[in-house]
């Protein structure tokens, strides 16, 4: 495969910001493009070099059709699926069913249903299936590997999360969409796949704290979550906001003999490591480009090697995220419909 030619469904921000890692990646180019608003479209294929003709746009549809017509076209090898969480899962089926290889944005999917779905088209279709969790891409994420697979800290005796921050003024947003929004949907996957991907076993919610706001239509959604589980033997403490007034972004990992601190894990470059009683000590391991640039590259890597999935983030990932996403939310209890305060 001499070049690989990208589409994009969708052209919100992180498209641009997919966009500007992509140009790069040696060996990969952007050729298309499809959403709703066709002035948006115009102004991101000028930026991006985008052959106007290949500008899909359909504002009546809410971008289907845009997003069909993409998908026919034969100079597109792979697709990057930036579009609303709720939307993820059925676009990333139908690219698969036409053959296309896909990058989907997180969260994949919603529910573990739909992560099955997903996992049973890219099986079918025999195409690449990825999940954006751009952290496993990081210099960090192979560091925290190394150092637990070593046996150097010992056995992981604890867990702690912490994704907090101020989403600001967000009615229009679709992260207050009950259907697809809330916190745990947004910032949740983040540390949720964390945990997933460094501790084995079955997984056992304890508890689920929810606070909710009013969200579209006068229905709740959850802006906080605070959550103990256990991952096979392993206690796990989960904190997620949307409106906290601190800003926190912290992976902590208690070991017998030490503990790794992990900061930004959602973008990670350094990492503190304690072993014994000793000092912390700081591990820097810059990004790579950006935080964007080591899934696009290793998805291509995918790609040239005729793989059609990912060691790193392979699909089984995807489906016990998702499962551990949907015990949380059946620990939560009913939703206050209508919202109440």
């Amino acid at each position: 495969m001499e070049c690989i030619r990208w589409g994009i469904l969708g052209a919100g921000s992180i498209a641009h910001r997919f966009a500007a890692a992509l140009e790069r990646v040696e060996g990969a180019e952007l050729v298309a493009i499809s959403g709703r608003n066709a002035e948006r479209l115009s102004a991101y294929a000028e930026k991006h070099r985008v052959d106007m003709g290949k500008c899909y746009a359909s504002a009546s549809d809410n971008g289907w059709k845009a997003h069909e017509r993409l998908l026919l076209d034969d100079d597109v090898d792979a697709v990057y699926i930036a579009l609303p969480h709720g939307l993820h899962a059925t676009w990333s089926c139908r690219a698969l069913s036409a053959g296309k290889a896909v990058l989907c944005e997180k969260p994949a999917v919603l529910a573990g249903a739909q992560a099955d779905e997903v996992a049973r088209a890219a099986r079918e279709s025999g195409a690449l299936f990825m999940e954006a969790m751009k952290p496993r891409f990081t210099p960090v994420r192979s560091r925290v590997h190394e150092l637990l697979d070593s046996g150097e800290l010992g056995a992981v005796a604890s867990v702690d999360v912490a994704h907090l921050l101020d989403y600001g003024e967000l009615r229009d947003s679709y992260l207050l969409d009950p259907d697809q929004g809330g916190t745990l949907y947004d910032l949740g996957c983040y540390g949720v796949a964390w945990t997933e991907d460094i501790l084995a076993g079955d997984v056992a919610v304890e508890r689920a704290e929810v606070r909710w706001i009013e969200g579209r239509g006068g229905v709740s959604v959850d802006i906080a979550d605070e959550v103990l589980l256990r991952i096979g033997d392993v206690p796990v403490r989960l904190d997620f906001s949307g409106d906290s007034q601190a800003y926190k972004v912290e992976c902590r990992i208690d070991c017998e003999r030490g503990s790794i601190l992990v900061s930004m894990f959602h973008r990670p470059s350094s990492l503190l490591v304690t072993r014994g009683n000793g000092e912390p000590m700081i591990e820097d391991m810059p990004l790579v480009v950006d935080d964007f640039y080591g899934e696009v590259e290793h998805f291509c890597g995918l790609m040239r090697s005729g793989k059609s999935e990912s060691p790193i983030m392979p699909l089984a990932s995807t489906v016990r995220t998702a499962q551990i996403i949907d015990a949380i939310r059946a620990a939560w209890g009913p939703r206050p419909v209508p919202h109440q305060a």
